[in-house]
């Protein structure tokens, strides 16, 4: 044991950034899910063991099928892979559930198809996704066009957890800064740096940032937990109409609940990310890939991608290319390789639900008893069928101590609230929530009931209802949720 450890501790420093590929079957051992049993598993293991890192599910972790997760199962891990040590238990490789009756009690299957491409794609769309996938786990080098300032070398080192198009552990988590007052952080309301595309030519001098000691301008830093994509490029099919609908600004319903939709800054109501900035997918990706890696891309469809009419006659630069001065070549992403990973992040498939016993169905009356349907609306319309997706693609207010006082776009008037958005964030969609916690927009809540019990502002009486149920009926509730 005492060789083993150094030899651990070492391959933990290389394995840092080594992120799952997108698992297709159980594997016992397979604690990361990228679809094999190898050394990565054994650092996740170590992670959840002294760092508090997520594990999917408990039963893969525990190797040696006993029903405890110890210090013993990394070590068996390194004997088995290295070491002549014996194999892990069944199942290995199958997908299905555990067949040992021990208290993790955990569903194994639950990530098989996880990361899967939605169905009814031709073959070219299916070629497409799967190439797609790669270029999402690609690392860029200084050589490709990495930076010169970049927080991450690949797209799924963001948004990897439990598999490729999934959302990230706190330590990858990113700061957004905004210098101004909200609605004039930038010249542009609603832009903070980091946050949304600079679709701007660049002509090599650096931009001037005024001194915010000197002309007394706040300085804002937001946290930011990378947002999982499973199932959300579908929102590109769901009407402004039904957004509309929903939206109840000044509350007229008296219901405590005053959703409102956002627009991008050019009048097109917004679909993506957590204050609801982007209108399209396309947007939203190469924005991150230029201000997250400082990889600068062509347009693919451009304004032609724009999937609602401006609601704002204001001037959007989405048929511009992005550029940098770091000496390769733009674009730094062949046109071939971004139409693949947009094509990627639109048709990966949402979660599919597990199978509902009698206390996920207690949860789910509950759920609607205690009205989270409010804002987490169950079914969405769309143009390829219902979304399940419990949102309502709303901004709502959920009180200062989860404001990170960030605007972002230009939301719906209001006359009764603000006009800005450093209260409100997007209503999360639910389907697969527990499989890529933690959660909240920062990563904050370490677990859903957690998530649930920060909620305030509009859902405060929605949070007091829940703290005031029985135990039996808050876990109904969580088991409910773990099952969507």
């Amino acid at each position: 044991m005492i060789k083993v450890l150094p030899f651990l501790l070492t391959l933990w420093l290389s394995l840092l950034l080594t992120v799952p590929s997108g698992a297709q079957e159980f594997v016992r051992g397979d604690s990361n899910f990228d679809g094999s049993f190898n050394v990565a598993d054994a650092v996740t293991m170590l992670e959840h063991l002294f760092l508090g890192g997520t594990v999917y599910c408990r039963d893969s972790m525990d190797l040696d099928d006993n029903g405890t997760l110890d210090l013993a199962d990394p070590i068996s891990a390194i004997n088995a892979l290295y070491l002549g040590g014996s194999q892990p238990e069944a199942p290995f490789p199958d997908c299905g559930e555990d067949p040992s009756a021990d208290a993790l009690n955990c569903d194994s299957y639950a990530l098989c198809n996880l990361g899967d491409a939605i169905g009814g794609l031709t073959q070219e769309e299916l070629d497409s996704f799967v190439r797609g996938r790669v270029v999402m786990t690609r690392s860029f080098t200084p050589e490709e066009g990495l930076g010169p300032f970049y927080n991450t070398t690949s797209c799924s080192a963001c948004h990897s957890t439990p598999v490729a198009g999934g959302s990230s552990p706190v330590y990858r988590n990113f700061f957004l800064v905004g210098i101004g007052f909200p609605g004039s952080q930038t010249p542009i309301p609603g832009l903070p740096s980091m946050a949304l595309p600079s679709y701007a030519q660049i002509d090599g001098n650096r931009p001037s940032i005024p001194d915010p000691q000197v002309v007394g301008l706040p300085v804002t830093a937001a946290h930011r937990n990378g947002p999982p994509f499973f199932g959300v490029g579908l929102f590109e099919f769901v009407s402004n109409e039904e957004i509309f609908s929903r939206s109840d600004p000044d509350d007229q319903d008296l219901d405590g609940i005053s959703g409102r939709f956002n627009t991008d800054g050019a009048g097109n109501m917004g679909r993506f990310g957590f204050k609801l900035q982007a209108n399209f997918v396309e947007a939203f990706i190469r924005g991150a890939m230029r201000n997250q890696m400082g990889i600068t891309s062509d347009p693919v469809f451009g304004s032609a991608g724009i999937v609602s009419a401006s609601l704002l006659q204001v001037s959007a630069g989405f048929d511009e290319p992005t550029e940098d001065t770091d000496g390769v070549p733009d674009p730094e992403v062949s046109p071939d390789d971004m139409f693949d990973l947009l094509t990627f992040n639109r048709l990966v498939a949402p979660p599919r639900k597990k199978e509902f016993g009698a206390e996920e169905d207690l949860g789910d009356l509950l759920f609607h008893q205690i009205n989270c349907t409010k804002c987490h609306v169950p079914t969405l319309p769309s143009s390829v069928g219902d979304l399940h997706a419990y949102t309502d693609l709303l901004l709502h207010d959920l009180g200062p101590d989860l404001a990170d006082g960030i605007h972002m776009g230009v939301p719906q008037f209001s006359a009764t609230g603000s006009q800005t958005t450093e209260n409100e964030f997007r209503t999360q969609p639910l389907w697969g929530v527990s499989l890529h916690g933690p959660w909240l927009h920062d990563g904050s809540a370490g677990s859903l009931e957690e998530a649930i019990l920060l909620h305030r502002g509009e859902a405060e009486d929605i949070r007091n209802d829940f703290n005031d149920l029985t135990t039996s009926e808050k876990q109904a509730i969580l088991r409910f949720l773990e099952a969507i």
